[in-house]
C-alpha cells in the first residue's frame, strides 16, 4: 500500500498510478556499476538510494536497494514516504515511479554486495538508457509539526525533505 501523504499543496501531483509496483524480476548484487542518490532531512540525517539499470529480452530492469544514515526521531517513520514518492530516469525518460520495491539495507559506509530487488519497467530498453545511465528523483516534501515548540501552539516548524547529493556507498 503506498502509505506517502503529502501535507499542503507542496506535492499533490502524485501521478495516477504512481504507488502501483512493477513486476519483480528477482535481485542482484549491489556492486559497479550502481549510482548513488537521495537526500537529507532538515531535522539531519537522510535517505540514500542505490540503483542500476541494465537490459534483458529487450526490457529495461531497474535494480535498487535504500538505506538511511543516522537521523532524527522526526524522520525516522517518514522515510518510507520519501520513497515511495521516488522516480528512477535514464535521461528525461522516467522508467519507474514509487521506490518502494527497492529493498532496505542497514546503513554502511559501503553497502557493496547487499542484495538490490530488481523490478521490470513498463519502458521498452533503449540502447541511450546504458549512455545516460539511471538518475534518482525525489521531490522536496514538508510534514507539518517537525519540530518545535508544540505546548506555545505552533506546531512546530515543517519536516522537510530535499534532494541533495549524498555520499557514494558503492566502492
Amino acid at each position: 500500500m503506498c502509505r506517502a501523504l503529502i501535507s499542503g499543496a507542496l506535492v499533490l501531483g502524485l501521478v495516477a498510478g504512481g504507488c502501483t509496483r512493477q513486476p519483480s524480476v528477482g535481485t542482484d548484487t549491489v556492486g559497479p556499476g550502481y549510482v548513488t542518490g537521495g537526500g537529507k532531512w532538515n531535522s539531519g540525517g537522510g535517505v540514500t538510494v542505490v540503483v542500476r539499470i541494465f537490459e534483458r529480452g529487450g526490457v529495461t530492469v531497474v535494480c535498487g536497494a535504500w538505506t538511511t544514515d543516522q537521523q532524527s526521531v522526526l524522520s525516522i517513520n517518514r522515510n518510507t514516504d520519501v520513497i515511495e514518492t521516488g522516480s528512477i530516469y535514464a535521461g528525461n525518460t522516467r522508467l519507474v515511479m514509487n521506490l518502494g520495491f527497492m529493498a532496505r539495507v542497514p546503513y554502511a559506509d559501503n553497502i557493496t554486495g547487499a542484495q538490490a530487488e530488481c523490478v521490470a519497467s513498463t519502458v521498452p530498453w533503449r540502447p541511450i538508457f546504458a549512455e545516460k545511465g539511471p538518475r534518482v528523483r525525489f521531490p522536496r516534501m514538508a510534514f507539518p509539526g517537525g519540530g518545535g515548540d508544540e505546548e506555545s501552539g505552533g506546531g512546530g516548524s515543517p519536516l522537510i525533505f530535499r534532494q541533495t547529493v549524498r555520499p557514494d556507498i558503492v566502492r
